[in-house]
């Protein structure tokens, strides 16, 4: 592989990971609901994510479950796994699209090569 394209792949990756772990989970949980189309089908269009608190001995923790709710109000479970998942391949994809295009956009051309005095008859 060309190694820009190397590079640009390993800034998504690095920088697709931090995205995915603190966006949906700290910043963002809804976030889950731009995968809707890939899990929810009819009659279930409607998506929600719902986050749920635990208290215990340990502490509290957070889980979040993507839902898809049909009109007349009926559900089904897609967890949060699947939907996490595909957000972070997202992201890699998202992030080392821009870091291509950027490396592109700086990169200086080549220069021309040098003359070397030589004449052709």
């Amino acid at each position: 592989m060309p190694r820009p394209i190397v590079s640009a792949f390993g800034t998504g990756v690095t920088a697709g990971s931090i995205v995915s772990f603190v966006l949906p989970l700290a910043i963002w949980p809804g976030e889950a609901r731009l995968t809707a189309p890939l899990f929810c089908r009819a009659p279930y269009l409607n998506p929600r994510v719902v986050s749920d608190t635990f208290h215990d001995s340990e502490g509290t923790s957070v889980n979040y479950t993507l839902y898809c709710v049909s009109e007349r109000g009926a559900l089904t479970d897609e967890g949060f796994v699947l939907p996490f998942l595909t957000l972070f391949a997202a992201h890699i994809v998202l992030i080392t699209a821009v870091a291509l295009v950027a490396m592109s956009w700086t990169r200086t051309p080549s220069a021309p090569p040098a003359d070397s005095g030589a004449v052709e008859l």
